[in-house]
């Protein structure tokens, strides 16, 4: 089963928002997240967290029964909604308006896609960037100048790239810039991973270097 969860940070455009949705066999909103849903027309199968955020309008809308407490404060309402997904039998997750506003909120968000490693195949996604844990390797059919970045959680060893146009040989990565906006060269381009944690972004758009 595929996924989709709307978290409460800042929407993306409607047009993604509304593909994702139409793709997704199971909707879940992330407490506030569910005003994004009914914004965009979504119908929204459970809405999951503290419900600390939940507006008035959501409450008079949809039924009770889909509305699941979750009062847990050592979990975030975004941890608790993909939960809730896994659950329910999905296999697949993508994750969307889990960035914008206050960076920590930004920057917590991203750790689901390492907290969920093995239980899910969990992707944030914005109108910028599908973003992705790497599990050992992962491959990027795309077009060239497909713009492409590789954040390390804390330190990575044995990074190696092939086809993109600066490529890493068993190296060293650090949470740092270092990775940033590299782009597809010859497509399919791969990115292995030898030991630690790199997050994968993949661009939704072409700018290729002069």
């Amino acid at each position: 089963m595929h996924a989709l969860v709307i978290a409460n940070g800042e929407a993306p455009s409607l047009h993604l928002l509304q593909s994702l949705g139409n793709a997704a066999e199971l909707i879940v909103a992330a407490d506030g997240g569910a005003s994004h849903a009914m914004a965009a027309g979504l119908t929204i199968d459970a809405v999951v967290g503290d419900l600390d955020s939940v507006t008035a309008a959501a409450r008079a809308t949809l039924p009770a029964e889909r509305f699941h407490h979750d009062a847990n404060p050592d979990q975030s309402d975004l941890q608790k909604a993909i939960g809730f997904c896994i659950a329910h039998g999905a296999e697949t997750v993508d994750v969307v308006a889990a960035g914008g506003g206050r960076a920590d909120h930004a920057l917590a968000n991203l750790s689901v896609l390492r907290l969920f490693r093995g239980q899910a195949v969990v992707r944030v996604i914005d109108d910028y960037f599908d973003v992705s844990l790497i599990e050992g390797q992962a491959t990027v059919a795309a077009p060239a100048g497909t713009v492409i970045s590789l954040i390390a959680i804390g330190q990575a060893s044995g990074v190696t790239t092939t086809g993109l146009r600066w490529n890493l040989t068993d190296f060293s990565l650090a949470f740092s810039p270092h990775g940033i906006h590299n782009e597809v060269a010859d497509s399919p381009a791969s990115i292995s991973v030898a030991e630690g944690d790199v997050l994968l972004f993949r661009g939704r758009w072409v700018e290729k270097h002069a």
